[in-house]
């Protein structure tokens, strides 16, 4: 009797041991994906001319096109890029792209100095900056949660002004092409720079 107690009780302890062991699991793998994610939107911010600002340390800050920008462009013919050492301000021309015969600019998202430049456009981002200012240019920019609702609805802005005259520019589901912008008119281009990048005197 006391033989099979002993027994009753050993299985009774394996069985718990299973069912804690598998409720840790399932606890690990429904957490894991949000706080990735929410590591990922703290270091990712946007400038309303479509750069974005990603935080590596307090001391290095990559800076790139956004989304928006490589859907817009496809990518650019040409980047003329600031060089390393240039001391920078937020809201400042960060860079000026060619575009077929036309010409885009976007702005620097944080002040600071330019420690690195990507010429061979090896990855996303275009500066490296060392920020001066950090904590007072993120609170100007947009962030969070709110990146990728900003996003969607500067396409729908753009599809809303512009998808009736843009036909060449839209595949079947109305999805904008990668190189939408090209299709714009001069007229139109001037417009799409100014409303959506923030230009001055763009071509």
């Amino acid at each position: 009797m006391v033989v099979l107690i002993m027994v009753a009780m050993f299985l009774i302890f394996i069985g718990i041991s299973y069912l804690q062991e598998k409720a840790a699991k399932r606890r690990a793998t429904v957490q894991a994906p949000r706080v990735v994610s929410a590591a990922s939107d703290a270091g990712m911010y946007l400038h309303p001319s479509h750069s974005f600002a990603r935080i590596i340390s307090d001391q290095e800050v990559e800076v790139g096109m956004d989304d928006f920008s490589k859907r817009a462009f496809g990518w650019m013919d040409e980047i003329i890029l600031p060089k390393a050492g240039t001391a920078v301000r937020q809201g400042e021309t960060a860079w000026k792209g060619r575009v077929a015969e036309r010409m885009v600019s976007q702005r620097i998202p944080v002040d600071g100095e330019i420690i690195a430049v990507n010429e061979r456009r090896q990855g996303d981002w275009l500066l490296k900056i060392k920020p001066s200012r950090l904590q007072e240019n993120l609170s100007n920019l947009i962030q969070g949660a709110s990146v990728s609702q900003w996003l969607k609805m500067a396409r729908a802005k753009f599809l809303m002004e512009h998808a009736g005259s843009l036909v060449p520019a839209m595949q079947d589901g109305g999805e904008l092409v990668d190189g939408f912008a090209r299709h714009l008119t001069d007229e139109q281009w001037r417009e799409f720079c100014q409303e959506f990048f923030n230009c001055e005197d763009m071509k």
